[in-house]
């Protein structure tokens, strides 16, 4: 039976808890005998948002559309009980590890929501446990692995069958990560340092930069601020909680707050993700903590709701993860004893617009937006969904005082058939921002023949190469160099009607230009690669 209190009946109850600038939507606790470790969110393609919450025993998938009412609607069980489960999200995929058991992989189908989910496929080839998954442009990094606890780099083009690129163990056992393009932060632990690795091949990981040992910490997790500058570390063995480093330069760990704690208790820190302004953090007994780090030196409590309100002692109770990237604004929050909360913080505006529309053409994207009121503003980012973050593709500069409609298009060659989210970032003058709630481009299946720019770009060894077919054709696709002659032949046969990729890889090949050509019976396309080694 579920057990759902909503606000305004539990109203008297919590009235002790410790809740600033936060409002509680509601709190599902339907295995409290059982128990709960993390969590992530997930959107579907019509809108709808979901909790994907760790139970010692699997894994729990909520409609949180409503969120007042939230609602299971799957549960995939594990193999075995664990009370680490770890689960991330890449297209209509999720990915979930756990620590202390011989489970593997689950790769669970999303696509059947609102409905249900299933398990597509559970892995046990290079891992049977793992503490930690990472998902970042189209590649899983497991970490905390048995055999060492290193890195293993999953490349996710089949969702359901991924491959190994790389096991990286240079680093020995690394707890937690944080991935952006071809850069991961890496939390060794107990050898308390970070270090940041380049990943650009995803065959060969290299370690940059390490940070100062601090003793008596754990590095157990962090998360960057958006403009990758600082990192923000939760160290968890309650000695200094968080700690934030200054990496402009990224050769050197600059330590500019070698701690900052809770004002009051003695509660430990967990987890912290960071959305715009605000460092959201899961703190165990503290509950759910918010950060305004609009000044990434000087960061203060702007927020907090405490699902543990027994206690603000030191102990592993209360707020496990975190999850403050919903369209809609709301945060979830995963309590080991007391289950799913569904939480809004109050601190942070939307952008106010009166319609912000997108609309796919082709490969060109085109968006529009107007304010309700006059804005004074610097200007908008223009931020695209990929993965589980939002990454800026452009920037609209302001004009200062404005309630005229406002454009954007760009082209993106590497867009696939589907949907895509956008968003706005509205850049105030004092340095602040908000954002918008999010509009949709559905980049429909290509009605012309057409070859994509290779990805990576320039590349080392290998890249991916796409094209797509309208219809039943011979396609011949080789790859040549500057003085026209063939090096390799990578399709030549019938093609049904879709889209394609293949691999390309110059293991053996001088760096240089070279020229990947496409033939398909009149049609005829080609492109410039670049091999960088």
């Amino acid at each position: 039976m579920k057990i759902v209190f909503l606000f305004f009946l539990m109203s008297i109850f919590f009235q002790g808890i410790a809740q600033t600038n936060v409002t509680l939507l509601s709190n599902l606790n339907q295995y409290p005998s059982a128990g709960y470790n993390d969590i992530w969110g997930y959107v579907d393609g019509v809108g709808n948002e979901y909790a994907l919450l760790g139970v010692q025993t699997g894994t729990s998938i909520v409609n949180v559309t409503d969120p007042a009412n939230p609602v299971e609607v799957a549960f995939i069980p594990g193999g075995q009980s664990s009370i680490w489960r770890d689960i991330k999200t890449w297209g209509t995929y999720a990915y979930v590890v756990s620590d202390y058991t011989s489970d593997g992989l689950q790769i669970i189908d999303l696509s059947q929501l609102p409905n249900t989910a299933t398990l597509a496929n559970q892995i046990t080839s290079w891992f049977l446990r793992a503490h930690n998954i990472f998902i970042d442009n189209g590649y899983a990094y497991v970490i905390g692995t048995e055999g060492g606890g290193g890195m293993h780099i999953l490349d996710l083009s089949n969702p359901t069958n991924p491959t190994r690129t790389a096991y990286y163990n240079g680093s020995g056992y690394i707890h937690d990560v944080y991935v952006w393009d071809d850069t991961v932060v890496a939390c060794d632990g107990s050898s308390q340092v970070y270090q940041l690795i380049n990943v650009s091949n995803k065959s060969n990981p290299q370690v940059v930069s390490t940070s100062s040992s601090l003793p008596g910490i754990y590095a157990h997790s962090g998360w960057m601020t958006e403009n990758k500058r600082y990192f923000y570390g939760c160290e968890e063995f309650n000695v200094r909680d968080i700690t934030v480093w200054d990496l402009q330069d990224r050769s050197t760990w600059d330590l500019i707050i070698s701690s900052w704690q809770m004002p009051t208790g003695s509660s430990i820190v967990h987890n912290c993700f960071v959305r715009g302004n605000y460092l959201h953090i899961s703190y165990y007994t503290s509950g759910y903590v918010v950060l305004d780090i609009s000044d990434p030196e000087n960061p203060q409590l702007a927020g907090q709701y405490d699902t543990y309100p027994s206690s603000d002692g030191g102990t592993y109770n209360g707020a496990w993860g975190c999850y403050p990237y919903l369209p809609s604004g709301n945060t979830l929050i995963s309590d080991i004893e007391t289950g799913l909360y569904v939480l809004h913080f109050d601190g942070e505006v939307p952008v106010e617009l009166t319609s912000f529309t997108a609309k796919a053409d082709g490969n060109s994207i085109f968006l529009d937006w107007s304010t309700t009121t006059e804005t004074n503003n610097q200007g908008f980012e223009v931020q695209r969904k990929s993965g589980d973050e939002f990454k800026t593709i452009g920037f609209i500069q302001g004009t200062g005082t404005t309630s005229e409609p406002q454009q954007y298009s760009y082209t993106d060659k590497n867009l696939d058939v589907g949907t895509y989210d956008y968003r706005l970032k509205q850049i105030d003058f004092d340095g602040s921002f908000q954002y918008s709630e999010i509009a949709k481009a559905e980049v429909l299946p290509v009605a012309n023949f057409q070859l994509k720019q290779n990805y990576p770009n320039p590349f080392n060894p290998s890249t991916k190469i796409r094209f797509a077919v309208p219809e039943n054709k011979f396609v011949n696709l080789s790859v040549y160099n500057l003085l026209g002659e063939k090096i390799a032949e990578l399709i030549n046969e019938v093609k049904d009607a879709g889209e394609y990729e293949v691999i390309f890889n110059a293991a053996n090949l001088p760096s240089g230009i070279y020229i990947a050509k496409i033939n398909a019976e009149e049609s005829s396309q080609s492109i410039k690669m670049t091999l960088l080694k």
